[in-house]
């Protein structure tokens, strides 16, 4: 969805949006939607630059770190954003100096906002650095794949190199 900056009134305008299946492409992402996503919120002008101020609702899938079963994850998040204009100032070796202010805005061009990569880096900012089914999740075996959640696979576990001197003495007083 694109929101028309041409139209802005002084007073700004409302939007609310619904999204609908296969309106956001979410091949570069990795969650998926148990519930599409709904944006609603108000657009104002702050001199040269766009507030947009509003909530995003969802229900995302994401996948749990040790056992990649499916992780249900409920996003009701406020959204407050400023966009600037995509000129910007030269010096005169035409580079452009990015500014401490420039840090805290995102940037508009031809009058348009793209909605839908806001909501999408916004779902994105979202997702916890590490996912998990429950606390306890005891993830996969790394022999045979087994979710060890469910059952204990019959592998036997190779012995980890720093205590291989440990079963060896352990072997020598069995015998």
């Amino acid at each position: 969805m694109l929101i028309s900056l041409s139209r802005l009134t002084a007073d700004g305008f409302r939007f609310d949006h619904q999204y609908t299946a296969n309106e956001l492409d979410l091949s570069n992402h990795e969650f998926l939607f148990r519930q599409l996503p709904q944006v609603a919120g108000r657009v104002s002008r702050v001199g040269v630059d766009i507030r947009l101020h509003g909530q995003l609702q969802a229900s995302l899938e994401i996948r749990c770190d040790r056992c990649l079963e499916a992780v249900s994850l409920k996003v009701d998040t406020p959204l407050d954003l400023f966009y600037t204009p995509g000129e910007m100032e030269r010096g005169k070796s035409g580079e452009a100096e990015v500014l401490a202010r420039d840090l805290d805005f995102a940037v508009y061009e031809n009058e348009e906002i793209n909605l839908d990569e806001t909501v999408l880096e916004q779902l994105e900012l979202l997702l916890p650095t590490r996912a998990l089914c429950r606390e306890d999740c005891e993830g996969l075996c790394p022999q045979c794949g087994t979710n060890l959640n469910d059952e204990k696979c019959r592998c036997e576990q190779p012995i980890d190199p720093r205590w291989q001197a440990l079963a060896d003495l352990k072997n020598q007083g069995d015998e």
